[in-house]
């Protein structure tokens, strides 16, 4: 069974996530914009091991941390889609469609590019958990450059994300918690 433990750091209060496998004692970290003595008090006091982190886009606030969490854990795999400083991690290229494991379970890459060429979010299909990084927000979207990147990322929106079950929570980047039904039916963006 899967558990998400949500810390909100500054730069821009952005959410950082760690999502826990009981079973195994597996822990993957979602974003790591800003070093967290928190996180690592967490993953310390719960007995887990930091398998992976992964960076939904290379913004500052979502990767900019890498180095100081990859030196207390070195060797942890380093999810991306483009190229990070890993610093003692490993970096792992992801791509649309890639499986992220976690103990049991495993969870999908997508690729939903628009706020950044790099944007990607990940789905544990069987826990309904969905960590949209800049791409969806509750009530919102992330921001683009231009038109052509709106329209990109509000296609790849409505083809991969809104059509998830209504259930599935969605963890973004900055704000509250929502669900698919929630902003399929509620965000104007999505209309």
């Amino acid at each position: 069974m899967l558990y998400v433990r949500h810390f909100r750091l500054n730069p821009e209060f952005v959410n950082s996530y760690v999502i826990v496998d009981e079973e195994s004692g597996q822990a993957l970290l979602v974003d790591a914009g800003e070093w967290s003595p928190e996180i690592a008090r967490f993953l310390e006091k719960s007995g887990l091991t930091l398998t992976g982190i992964f960076i939904t886009h290379r913004h500052y606030d979502h990767a900019g941390a890498l180095p100081e969490y990859t030196a207390l854990y070195p060797n942890v795999r380093v999810y991306c889609e483009g190229a990070v400083d890993a610093g003692s991690g490993v970096f792992v290229r992801v791509r649309d469609g890639d499986s992220i494991p976690l103990g049991k379970s495993a969870a999908t890459v997508y690729h939903v590019p628009g706020h950044t060429d790099d944007q990607c979010v990940l789905y544990f299909p069987d826990a309904g958990l969905l960590f949209s990084g800049d791409t969806l927000f509750a009530g919102s979207v992330g921001g683009t450059s231009g038109e052509t990147a709106r329209n990109q990322q509000l296609d790849a929106l409505r083809q991969k994300i809104v059509v998830l079950p209504d259930r599935v929570r969605v963890f973004p980047g900055h704000g509250p918690i929502t669900t698919v039904g929630i902003e399929r039916r509620a965000n104007p963006f999505l209309a």
